[in-house]
């Protein structure tokens, strides 16, 4: 609720406790703020709450939320059953573009917004965990099967080498000519 409605408000509700809700209100705000600004992980976690709140607002963006607007192309970001739209968070619309998985949705800036601020906080917490010296992650969406198999090649001990873009590159490089096919599997850039 922003300040003119909160005025309004105080015409139905004591000034008092209105005055209590927005502080809550402004309290929330001010912590995505503060996420946006510092693109870093907060000191202390977040309560359920805010974090819905975050997520809302990201979805009211995208283009399949505006009020009164009915997408008609062949890539819109449309869920026939309401049910699942909320289960979704209403985010319908995916990232990235055809053969650039980090670019920006045109009419998905709340999702785009998104993966930019995970993609952000995952190198963040990355770096927290002491591995300095990586580019910027690029985050991909794994369903249940995918997210399955990584995790059991990852425990059979198979080869699954994880690099920086410009370790990969320069390997890449150096193998050039080479048919080479070694026991490694070349992920998409970071990982």
């Amino acid at each position: 609720m922003d300040a003119d409605n909160t005025a309004l408000a105080c015409q139905w509700v004591s000034d008092s406790y209105v005055r209590a809700g927005a502080a809550a209100l402004s309290a929330r705000r001010k912590l995505i703020k503060a996420l946006l600004s510092s693109r870093r992980l907060p000191a202390t976690g977040w309560d359920e709450a805010t974090i819905e709140l975050l997520l809302k607002d990201a979805a009211l963006m995208d283009s399949n939320n505006f009020p009164g607007q009915v997408g008609l192309g062949e890539r819109e970001g449309r869920v026939a059953c309401p049910l699942i739209a909320r289960l979704h968070g209403r985010l319908a619309h995916g990232i990235g573009r055809s053969g650039d998985i980090a670019a920006e949705q045109p009419k998905a800036a709340g999702s785009s917004l998104l993966a930019k601020l995970a993609a952000a906080l995952a190198g963040d917490a990355l770096k927290l965990a002491g591995l300095l010296d990586l580019g910027p992650p690029l985050l991909l969406p794994c369903a249940t099967g995918m997210s399955l198999t990584l995790t059991l090649l990852a425990a059979a001990g198979a080869p699954v080498a994880l690099r920086s873009g410009q370790e990969q590159q320069q390997q890449q490089q150096q193998s050039a000519g080479s048919q080479d096919t070694s026991e490694v599997w070349h992920l998409p850039k970071y990982v």
